[in-house]
């Protein structure tokens, strides 16, 4: 019946419109202190190659996916992990800290890594650092 699939239709795209408005409303979201007194660590994240040989063309599932495998760690002086957030392909990520000095870091799997971290950075309060970060899969 034409008005039951439509309605389906419907039901479908309302569906997947909730869960990409959670998804950008969760991105870059951190359980830490965001109210006065905290710092931002923020930056883009580019990954690659996704692709053994140019052009690569994949699907933006499977490159989310890649970000996904890549959490970005931030780990507080003694090596305990305060918080991990996976980036956003296209916006980054964004975290809010407390002051003080953290190591930023990635899982070291496999090939690849990234020669930005792991990295020490020391979060102010009300002052934003930048650390942008590009991670080589070592897809050859």
């Amino acid at each position: 019946m034409p008005g039951v699939e439509i309605g389906r239709a419907l039901l479908i795209l309302v569906f997947v419109g909730i869960i990409a408005i959670a998804v950008v409303l969760n991105i870059g979201s951190v359980p830490a202190d965001t109210g006065t007194g905290s710092g931002t660590l923020t930056g883009n994240v580019s990954i690659g190659p996704l692709c053994p040989v140019e052009p690569c063309t994949i699907s933006h599932d499977r490159l989310v996916a890649a970000y996904a495998a890549y959490p970005i760690t931030v780990s507080g002086p003694g090596g305990t992990v305060i918080t991990s957030v996976t980036a956003d392909p296209e916006t980054g990520y964004a975290m809010f800290l407390k002051p003080g000095t953290y190591v930023v870091d990635i899982p070291h799997q496999g090939t690849g890594g990234s020669r930005d971290l792991p990295k020490t950075v020391a979060i102010r309060s009300g002052e934003t650092v930048r650390l942008d970060i590009a991670i080589d899969t070592g897809i050859r």
